[in-house]
C-alpha cells in the first residue's frame, strides 16, 4: 500500500476537460500501486446530438495504439513505434495547462503513425456506442480516422487515455479504474467536428425556336432558393443567353448537401413563353469525397409566343451573405 502524491508518475486519462466528462490530471494520489498484469476495459460513446453518427448503419472506426507501458508508480516508458514520444510527467499545478500538453502530445503519437504501426486494438461502433476488453495496463492513443456520411463529414480530435486512471482530481476518489465503461461512469466520450459536404446543381435549358426578328440574344434568369439542412435559406440569381434554337445549361457549384433547393424562373426572355413546369424543386447530393453519381439537376423548355418585343436581360453577380451584406460572386460554369 501506498499513499503518496505521484509526482513522477503520470496515469490519468489525457483529455481535455471540455471536451469529455472523466478528466483526471498528473500527480493525482493513489492509495494502491498499479497492478500492471490486471486487464483493462474501456468503451465509447459519441457525444453530441442532432448528427449521423448515432444512426444505424453508420460505422465509427476506433483504434487504439499503445503508446506506452506503465510501471507500478504511473511512469510511462514509450513502447518501440512511438520511440521519442515526450511521456513524462507533466506538473498538475495548471490543469488546463496539463490537458493542453497532453492534446499536443496527442496529435504528435498521431503524426508518427506509419503503414507499418498495427493498432493494438479496434472496434467498430454501431449506433455510437462501443467497447474493448482484455487490454494491457498503459497508455494508449485513440484514433479515430474520418466518417463521411450522406450530408457531412466527422472529424475526431486524436487523444491519449490511461488505463488504469483515477477521479482523484474531479471527485477526491484515487481508486484506480481499470474498466472505463458505462457501467463504472467512466465511459470516454468522442466529440466529433462536422463539416458540410457540397454538391452541384445544374440548370438545363431547352429553347425550342429561336426568334430571330427581336433581336440576336436571348436571355433567361433563374431565381434559385438554397434551405440547407442547417442554417437560413439563402437565394441565389443566374441567367442562361440564347442567340438560336437549342440546349443549354449552367451549374451552381458548392452548394450543402442535403440541402433543398427551389428554382424558378423568373424572367423567359422578352419574346419567350415557359412551356414546362416552374418553381421546381430538388434535393443537392454530394459530388465531393469521389462521389459517384450526377448532380442534381432541373430542366426548363421555352418557346416563343407572340410577343414582338426584343431585349435581353443582365444578371447582377452579387449575393446576400450571413452578415447581410451584398458580395461579388463568380458567375456559374456554363455549357
Amino acid at each position: 500500500m501506498m499513499n503518496k502524491r505521484l509526482k513522477q508518475g503520470t496515469t490519468f486519462l489525457l483529455a481535455l476537460a471540455l471536451a469529455f466528462p472523466l478528466l483526471t490530471l498528473p500527480g493525482a494520489r493513489a492509495a494502491n500501486a498499479i497492478e500492471t498484469n490486471r486487464k483493462c476495459s474501456v468503451a465509447f460513446n459519441v457525444s453530441g446530438e442532432d448528427n449521423e453518427l448515432t444512426a444505424d448503419g453508420t460505422d465509427i472506426i476506433v483504434n487504439l495504439y499503445k503508446v506506452a507501458d506503465v510501471d507500478v508508480s504511473g511512469n510511462y516508458t514509450a513502447t518501440k513505434d512511438f520511440t521519442g514520444l515526450n511521456v513524462s510527467s507533466v506538473s498538475a499545478d495548471d490543469k488546463d495547462a496539463a490537458a493542453s500538453e497532453w492534446a499536443d502530445r496527442a496529435k504528435e503519437a498521431q503524426k508518427m503513425l506509419k503503414e507499418s504501426v498495427e493498432p493494438t486494438a479496434t472496434v467498430t461502433l454501431a449506433a455510437g456506442t462501443g467497447s474493448l476488453a482484455d487490454l494491457a495496463t498503459g497508455l494508449y492513443l485513440v484514433d479515430t480516422p474520418e466518417v463521411v456520411t450522406t450530408n457531412y463529414t466527422y472529424t475526431f480530435t486524436p487523444y491519449l487515455v490511461s488505463l488504469p486512471t483515477n477521479n482523484y482530481y474531479s471527485n477526491g476518489n484515487d481508486d484506480w479504474i481499470y474498466d472505463l465503461t458505462k457501467e463504472y461512469n467512466s465511459a470516454v466520450g468522442l466529440k466529433p467536428e462536422e463539416h458540410a459536404r457540397y454538391g452541384d446543381l445544374k440548370i438545363n435549358k431547352t429553347l425550342a425556336h429561336h426568334n430571330a426578328t427581336t433581336g440576336k440574344k436571348a436571355t433567361f434568369v433563374f431565381k434559385i432558393e438554397i434551405t440547407p439542412l442547417k442554417g437560413k435559406t439563402e437565394t441565389r440569381i443566374e441567367s442562361l443567353d440564347f442567340e438560336a434554337a437549342g440546349d443549354s445549361s449552367v451549374t451552381i457549384t458548392k452548394i450543402p448537401a442535403g440541402a433543398t433547393v427551389k428554382v424558378t424562373e423568373v424572367y423567359s426572355g422578352a419574346s419567350y413563353k415557359l412551356i414546362s413546369e416552374n418553381d421546381q424543386e430538388t434535393t443537392i447530393v454530394a459530388t465531393d469525397k469521389d462521389a459517384k453519381g450526377d448532380p442534381a439537376s432541373v430542366s426548363f423548355t421555352n418557346d416563343v409566343d407572340d410577343n414582338m418585343n426584343g431585349g435581353y436581360g443582365v444578371k447582377n453577380n452579387f449575393k446576400l451573405d450571413e452578415n447581410g451584406q451584398y458580395q461579388y460572386t463568380e458567375p456559374a460554369e456554363k455549357n
